[in-house]
């Protein structure tokens, strides 16, 4: 019986330590992407406009499986547009500068600094679960890019299913747990 995945089928393209290092560097610009987004000032009005947004985006009038599965797909959908050859990481990188713009309209109505709200949620698990996952689809995006680009854009998509698949997993842990703080008022 084959395995669906070998570390030598992740080497095929790219070797492990040029794919991790791009990995963390994605991160770490994914990271001060949201961080600048998230320092730039709005009017409280125009954030108890975002907040009433982002509520009705994601309902928790459902119970915590609604809000988890609202959470989850949300996100996930998003992460797919990072993944797209070419452009995901630009894509990925307009979407997280946004969420970070989002935070900061929130922060302004709530009367918070809106890089004070993004450090708060740091120590959340789903805060990493998030990051981790889309710097994973935007890092994968990069190598299916590359891989394309040498021909062999094939080998690269077997690969680059199994990442859907453990980012999809992570984001339904993450929306789980978010779903599940939002819940007790957190």
């Amino acid at each position: 019986m084959r395995k669906f995945f070998t570390l030598s089928a992740l080497v095929v393209i790219m070797d492990l330590r040029t794919r991790v290092t791009i990995y963390f560097v994605v991160l770490g610009i994914a990271l001060l992407i949201t961080f600048i987004g998230s320092t730039i000032p709005v009017s409280p009005s125009y954030g108890q406009l975002v907040e009433s947004q982002v509520n009705q985006t994601v309902s928790s009038s459902g119970g915590v499986v609604s809000l988890a599965t609202s959470i989850a797909g949300h996100n996930f959908f998003l992460s797919l547009f990072m993944l797209i050859p070419f452009v995901g990481p630009l894509i990925g990188m307009g979407i997280l500068y946004n969420t970070g713009f989002a935070i900061s309209a929130i922060g302004a109505f709530r009367g918070i600094s809106g890089s004070f709200l993004l450090a708060a949620e740091t120590p959340l698990p789903f805060f990493w679960l998030e990051f981790f996952s889309y710097a994973a689809m935007m890092t994968e995006s990069i190598a299916l890019t590359y891989a394309i680009l040498k021909g062999e854009g094939w080998k690269e998509a077997r690969f680059a299913v199994q990442i859907v698949g453990l980012v999809a997993i992570a984001l339904v842990l993450g929306g789980i747990i978010e779903a599940s703080l939002i819940s007790i008022g957190v």
